[in-house]
Formats: C-alpha cells, sequence, structure tokens
C-alpha cells in the first residue's frame, strides 16, 4: 500500500514538473504612456503596439494615452506605467533610463502670407497663438522668447489648443502661430490643407542660431524644414527653412525589466520597414547617441540589443591573446624542463649516495677485519650526514632520502651482523 502511495505521489511530481517546464509562458505587458489621442506620439507606439503583437511571444505593449511629457514622467516614477514617450528636455530623475530616439519635434513659427512679420524679432507688437499653459510647447516658446528677448507684454499671446489657433491664423484673427511638433503631425497637415482650399497663403519664419540656442539648452538642436514640405506645386515653405528641433524618446525606469525592454528595442529596430510603412515617423527611430538630445544612462535591456555586435573581449583582443597564450606556452615549457632537469640531478644526486652505501656494504661482505668494518661503519655514518644535509639544502628530493633510508639501514645491519659473526668466529678459535 505505501509502495502505491509513493509511486501515486512520484508521478504526480513528475507531472506537475513536466507542466511547469513546458507551459506557455504569458508575455510581459509593458504599460507605455505617449501623449493626447491623435498625436504623433500616441499613433507611433500605436503601431509599435500591433508590430510588437505580430512579432513577438515575449512582450506586448499596453499604449496609454496623456497630456504632455511631464505627466508622462510623473506616471513613471509613480509606477502606473512601465515606459513612456518624452522631449529630450524634460526634467528627469536618475531612475530613468533611455530606450531609443524616436523622432525629432520641430520648433515651428507659421505666418499668413501677407503678414509683415519676417523674424523672430518682429513678433514684437503682433498677435500670436501659442500652446497652452503648462504643456511642453508653451515652455518652448519661451525659450525663444529669453533668445531673442522677446518682451512678455511687448506682444499680444494668447495660450490655446494648436487646432483653436490653427482656425484663427486662417481666419486673420491672429498674426502668428507657433507650435512644436512633427513635420507629419495629423493637425499640422490639416492645417495646411485647409489653407490650401481657401487659398490662404501660409509661411514659415526661420528660426536661426539654433547653435546658440543649445549652449543654453543642451537639449536642442537644429534641424531644418525642407522646400515644399507641405505643397509642392507651389511649395510650402518655399525654401528649406532652419530651426530648432527637439527629440521626442522613449525612456523606462531602471527596474524594468531588462528581457522585456531588450525584446522591445529588438522589434523597433528589426521590423523598423514594417513601422514605418504604416508610419512615416518611424524611419527616424535610432539609437541614443552619448552626449545628444537626453542625458541619461540606457536601460540595460537595450543596452544588450545595440551590443549584439559588438565583438566580445576575446574577439577584439584575439591576435594580443594569441601572443600572449604563446608566450606564456613557451615560459611555462621552459620552466617545466628547467624542473625536469632540476629533479634528475637530484635523482641523479640520490643515486650517487646509492651507490656509495652498495659499495660500503660491498666491501662489509667481504672483509673479515672487525677494525676495518669499524671503518666501514664511520663512512657510513658520513654518508648519512652529506645526504641530510642535501636534503636541507633540496639537493636531494624526500623521495631519494626516504629510498637512500631504506638501503642505509640495510648496510647498517649488514656491517653489524658481519660484526657479530666475526665476535662469534673469534671466540671459538680462541676457546679452541
Amino acid at each position: 500500500m505505501l509502495a502505491l502511495i509513493a509511486g501515486a505521489i512520484i508521478v504526480t511530481a513528475a507531472a506537475l514538473g513536466w507542466f511547469w517546464s513546458e507551459r506557455e509562458r504569458q508575455p510581459a505587458i509593458l504599460a507605455v504612456a505617449t501623449g493626447p489621442v491623435g498625436s504623433d506620439a500616441y499613433n507611433l507606439m500605436r503601431e509599435v503596439a500591433d508590430v510588437v503583437a505580430r512579432h513577438s511571444d515575449e512582450v506586448r505593449l499596453d499604449i496609454r494615452a496623456s497630456r504632455d511629457s511631464s505627466q508622462n514622467i510623473a506616471a513613471l516614477n509613480n509606477r502606473s506605467v512601465d515606459a513612456a514617450v518624452i522631449r529630450a528636455d524634460t526634467p528627469v530623475v536618475a531612475d530613468i533610463r533611455e530606450i531609443a530616439r524616436l523622432y525629432p519635434d520641430l520648433f515651428q513659427l507659421v505666418v499668413r502670407g501677407d503678414s509683415p512679420i519676417r523674424s523672430v524679432t518682429d513678433l514684437a507688437g503682433a498677435s500670436v497663438s501659442i500652446p497652452q499653459f503648462g504643456s511642453d510647447g508653451f515652455r518652448s516658446f519661451w525659450v525663444l522668447g529669453d533668445h531673442y528677448d522677446l518682451p512678455i507684454d511687448g506682444f499680444r499671446w494668447t495660450a490655446e489648443d494648436f487646432s483653436d489657433g490653427a482656425r484663427r491664423l486662417i481666419a486673420g484673427e491672429t498674426q502668428a502661430l507657433f507650435t512644436v511638433r512633427s513635420l507629419r503631425d495629423p493637425d499640422l497637415i490639416r492645417m495646411f490643407e485647409d489653407a490650401q482650399l481657401k487659398r490662404i497663403a501660409l509661411r514659415y519664419i526661420p528660426v536661426r542660431q539654433a547653435e546658440a540656442i543649445a549652449l543654453k539648452r543642451p537639449f536642442l538642436s537644429s534641424g531644418v524644414i525642407p522646400q515644399g514640405a507641405f505643397t509642392g506645386a507651389t511649395p510650402v515653405p518655399s525654401r528649406d527653412t532652419p530651426t530648432t528641433a527637439v527629440e521626442r524618446v522613449l525612456v523606462t525606469r531602471a527596474d524594468v525589466d531588462a528581457e522585456a525592454v531588450r525584446e522591445l528595442t529588438r522589434i523597433l529596430f528589426e521590423y523598423r520597414l514594417d513601422l514605418t510603412l504604416r508610419f512615416a515617423l518611424a524611419s527616424a527611430i535610432a539609437a541614443p547617441e552619448a552626449g545628444v538630445g537626453l542625458s541619461v544612462p540606457l536601460h540595460d535591456g537595450a543596452q544588450a540589443f545595440y551590443d549584439r555586435d559588438q565583438p566580445g573581449f576575446i574577439q577584439e583582443n584575439a591576435e594580443p591573446l594569441a601572443l600572449l597564450v604563446t608566450v606564456l606556452t613557451l615560459i611555462v615549457s621552459a620552466l617545466l624542463a628547467l624542473r625536469s632537469r632540476f629533479m634528475a640531478r637530484q635523482k641523479n644526486r640520490a643515486d650517487t649516495y646509492n651507490y656509495q652505501l652498495l659499495a660500503i656494504r660491498r666491501d662489509a661482505e667481504k672483509t673479515t677485519d672487525p677494525t676495518h668494518l669499524r671503518k666501514l661503519k664511520q663512512e657510513l655514518n658520513a654518508v648519512l650526514e652529506t645526504v641530510v644535509v642535501a636534503l636541507d639544502t633540496d639537493e636531494v628530493t624526500d623521495e631519494g632520502f626516504q629510498s637512500f633510508s631504506l638501503l642505509w639501514d640495510a648496510v647498517r645491519e649488514t656491517i653489524n651482523d658481519r660484526l657479530d659473526d666475526l665476535t662469534i668466529s673469534r671466540s671459538a678459535a680462541t676457546f679452541h
């Protein structure tokens, strides 16, 4: 009965172990904060989520709309999301890690074609629509205001939603509109399409001195709005227009699972063509560059993917290591040869002492003179003293000394036996 119970327990344990090892592993789910519904960040990450679901069994993305980069960082900090899309100029804490650069947002200052505004400094005295209070774009406008010394009360600015500002610009109710977004932003494209339908010309004001602005704000960089970005027949803009750019980057926390982040990074780069066909901005996805944009470390999982083609230490230093191995082999071979010669010398020296003992024994077996036997005994002791000194100076090995000791004892017994025999023989002769 006990045997049956034990067998049942073993079979059950084996079945459970097999089920545990072979069970279908559930993919890790990463919650990703993006931006407002319909924004570039939101649309791009929705496409990324679809591609991840098609090509990975290890990870899934839960895309969540949000207000802006600041809210995304707050969500990361309170652990309500695992990853987020933010602008490179967003303040972050030490726990944040970078995964990839996604695409650049460009500073864009648009006016009607008949506007007298030709440069940023011409905004003084004009009416301007700028992004909503507290938003990333709102702060960006005042970065320009600071650099160009625009007086806060020297022009009429209205902080409002982009759609409201675009409508008022086309209607002629405001003279300029400032925004920070990509050139593929759906709302931006709709604004230019609407203006074209209403036969209202719009043009870009260049935002020059981007490198100078980046001196104070190194998260920013220079960018270009290419000629004909929105219309080609009558190109808008009419020429390549310099401006300032800020990268959108995908970030996470340091404690997010490295394998899940590595898999997400792999999908971003190995299936970038698939993503680009779905959403043109995906073509700008790139690995972070040291000293450019967001200055935070890479996540270990992303780093593992980027280092996949990097040669290991052994591959990178194959020739020096091969030379080192060769030299070490020669040194070890030389040391072994020296050791072999040294041990051979020790053995030869021990053999010499053994030969001396054998000679003393032969002499002892032949002699009939007790006085000569005593002399041989003295020689035997002298050889022992010599060998003890040789052992202390490593001229004889322990094994050689043990062999010598056995033979020395045997020779000593031989001499003692001969002395006893000669003593008995002489006593018998004297008695008769």
